[in-house]
């Protein structure tokens, strides 16, 4: 959200009604968001919707879109490794009649494409490796449907290979698994959507698979 306000802080004005750019073929329910939400797939590829209103006289899609694409080519050019595109522009579009909200789409190739480009905290990987970074510690304790769970040595060990997903992301998160634990202010919807938008702290999320 702060980068797309960035971008409308310095604009202009000549409207186009939006436009589509390659990705995001595999999964297309980003088209139906209207506020900031992603999603991340079993490769651990990410959809990022950010929207902002877009109500100024000044403001120009065709010089925002001019805007967020220089500043994704920069990004690759600096961390592209081998034939992954760390960030690709899904879409730039007015999503009301009225024309007053503007919707923002980025794929990302993986969580530290999406950490160091957004610039918020998120890990998407196994429990084991979550742990060996120092993203989730020993005591910690997770709530779920059945229960809640403490994070001793032994339920690390056998649950090591499950992926988890941690992050300092304010947003609604759909999962690529179920999910069975997750920090206590973590909500889970009827549609398997995780809700972080009320975490005070990193939120954790053990996935069952």
């Amino acid at each position: 959200m702060k980068r797309l306000r960035k971008l409308l802080a310095s604009l202009g004005v000549v409207l186009i009604m939006g436009m589509a750019f390659s990705g995001c073929e595999k999964d297309d329910s980003w088209k139906k968001w209207t506020q900031e939400q992603m999603a991340i797939d079993k490769d651990g590829q990410i959809i990022y919707c950010v929207t902002d209103s877009f109500d100024k006289n000044y403001y120009d899609l065709e010089e925002l879109t001019g805007m967020a694409v220089q500043e994704a080519a920069q990004y690759n050019g600096e961390h592209k490794k081998g034939d992954s595109t760390p960030v690709t522009i899904a879409e730039i579009a007015k999503i009301d009649e009225s024309g007053n909200v503007v919707r923002v789409v980025y794929q990302f190739d993986g969580y530290e494409s999406y950490t160091g480009f957004v610039g918020t905290k998120l890990y998407y990987g196994t429990l084991e490796e979550a742990i060996r970074q120092k993203l989730i510690f020993t005591g910690s304790e997770l709530y779920g449907a059945s229960g809640t769970i403490t994070l001793d040595e032994a339920t690390k060990e056998k649950m090591k290979t499950r992926h988890v997903l941690v992050t300092d992301a304010k947003t609604l998160i759909s999962l690529p698994y179920d999910a069975q634990y997750y920090s206590h202010d973590v909500k889970m919807l009827e549609n398997g959507t995780a809700d972080t938008t009320g975490c005070e702290d990193a939120a954790v999320i053990l996935l069952k698979k």
